[in-house]
């Protein structure tokens, strides 16, 4: 994993705390979207954290310079009002979690981002829906017809809905009492039943189905 974070303080806490974890290495550190690019292209990092205050104006071309090679990002940010969820998405970063987001959520965050899964912070969600109208990876990829969850038992759209809040596949199986094995079977059903092809296009179409009905 490689950290992106010009706060020293901020930055030492976070290797501190992924480096808690027996399965999670930090394997660099810099304090600029620049050496993240360059870095990342020599240690080859599974993950990138980076703090969102870094990418002024969302530079969606160092994310997804960030992002080549199959890597996941995960943007950190700091307010609500800087949000630009729609360039993070379309330049590929895979999460988005609040700065001050709690240790153990951080940690789920990034576990799940190991397994290729979206990880966002709830209190984002609304800001999928910007994502429906900025550009031909929006609502142009969902297919038309879809136009609510009937097609779903109602375990799948229980489903459906906490992806749609970022819970983590973990998070869903502890909710529901069931295996993370249980909640993956059933985002694959999903996922083939509404015809979308990631948990990113599940999540937007769900937030615009809530939408259109509230």
């Amino acid at each position: 994993m490689l950290l992106c974070e010009d706060n020293e303080i901020y930055r030492i806490g976070l290797r501190v705390l992924i480096e808690l974890e027996p399965d999670l290495v930090v394997v660099g550190e810099v304090v600029d979207v620049a050496s993240a690019c360059s870095l990342a292209d020599l240690v080859d990092p599974h993950i990138v954290v980076i703090r969102q205050g870094l990418l002024p104006h969302m530079q969606e071309e160092s994310v997804s310079a960030l992002c080549s090679r199959d890597r996941a990002v995960l943007i950190l940010a700091e307010t609500e009002s800087k949000l630009d969820l729609a360039g993070a998405l379309r330049a590929g970063a895979r999460g988005y979690l609040s700065r001050w987001v709690a240790a153990p959520r951080l940690v789920d965050g990034i576990r799940a981002l190991a397994k290729d899964e979206l990880v966002l912070d709830p209190a984002f969600a609304r800001h999928l829906l910007q994502f429906l109208t900025t550009g031909p990876t929006g609502a142009a990829e969902i297919p038309a017809q879809l136009s609510a969850l009937n097609p779903l038992t109602d375990r799948q759209r229980t489903v459906a809905l906490l992806v749609a809040e970022g819970m983590t596949n973990g998070e869903i199986a502890a909710r529901l009492s069931v295996s993370d094995a249980t909640v993956k079977s059933h985002i694959t059903a999903v996922l083939r039943r509404l015809g979308v092809r990631s948990r990113t296009q599940l999540a937007i179409f769900v937030n615009n189905d809530t939408a259109r009905q509230s």
